[in-house]
């Protein structure tokens, strides 16, 4: 089944990174028009978008802040027309057991990965209710957010993925009336250069790679996806 999004609005928040460059590409090439926040002016630069009519940058966005996330997907929209999807791949790892992450890494990871992903959600429903249309949410979670076991080592980092999977469930029930389907993604490691530089022994061919999993983000983005919602799929590949 093919998958088109010709004149459909998605923010994809993280869209300068490894698996954000990956949604990106793949949602401009089926017609798709992208806004990406940035935190900082380098990874905007630095990201291979044209920016043109189809795809909004602006850096300096922090979206662990209510009000510049806020602020952001009302720029875009002004933009970009109406707000259709929102894909949320903002965050970041964080290792550390427990004696060594003390309450300041706790809340670095917290704001990083759910309070990112939380004010985002916020702000894509207050959007897409004006449409009355409905719309896609999707989230990133991760592994050890499914299999909390799998967090030995970064207990820090598990919790605030595993917030993502419940804040995904809860408004997957929540939402459902409006026709804004909300779906997570739980990857395992993903094939990036920087895991690849991290983990020099690691067998990469297991890995998931960001075109695989963006094709799977594109799918629960679409209008395609009619039925699924407060799911968190596992990509794991072959890992």
């Amino acid at each position: 089944m093919s998958v088109e999004l010709k004149d459909r609005h998605v923010v994809v928040t993280g869209g300068a990174g490894a698996l954000g460059q990956a949604v990106t590409g793949l949602l401009l090439q089926v017609g798709a028009s992208c806004s990406v926040p940035c935190y900082s002016k380098k990874e905007m630069d630095e990201a291979p978008f044209d920016r043109g009519e189809h795809v909004f940058m602006e850096a300096g966005v922090d979206l662990a802040d209510e009000k510049q996330a806020g602020h952001f997907y009302a720029e875009a929209v002004d933009r970009l027309g109406p707000l259709w999807a929102s894909v949320h791949l903002a965050g970041g790892f964080g290792m550390g057991n427990i004696e060594n992450t003390g309450a300041e890494a706790f809340r670095g990871q917290w704001s990083l990965n759910t309070l990112t992903c939380y004010n985002s959600c916020r702000a894509a429903v207050r959007h897409m209710r004006q449409t009355g249309e409905g719309g896609r949410i999707v989230n990133v979670a991760s592994r050890p957010a499914l299999e909390p076991r799998q967090g030995k080592g970064m207990p820090a980092y598990t919790a605030a993925k595993a917030a993502v999977a419940a804040l995904t469930q809860a408004l997957g029930a929540e939402l459902a009336g409006d026709g804004i389907l909300v779906n997570a993604v739980a990857p395992s490691v993903i094939d990036t250069p920087q895991n690849r530089t991290d983990m020099p022994e690691a067998d990469y061919e297991t890995w998931p790679k960001p075109r695989e999993i963006a094709r799977q983000i594109l799918w629960l983005a679409s209008p395609n996806n009619r039925v699924t919602r407060g799911a968190v799929v596992p990509v794991y590949g072959k890992s």
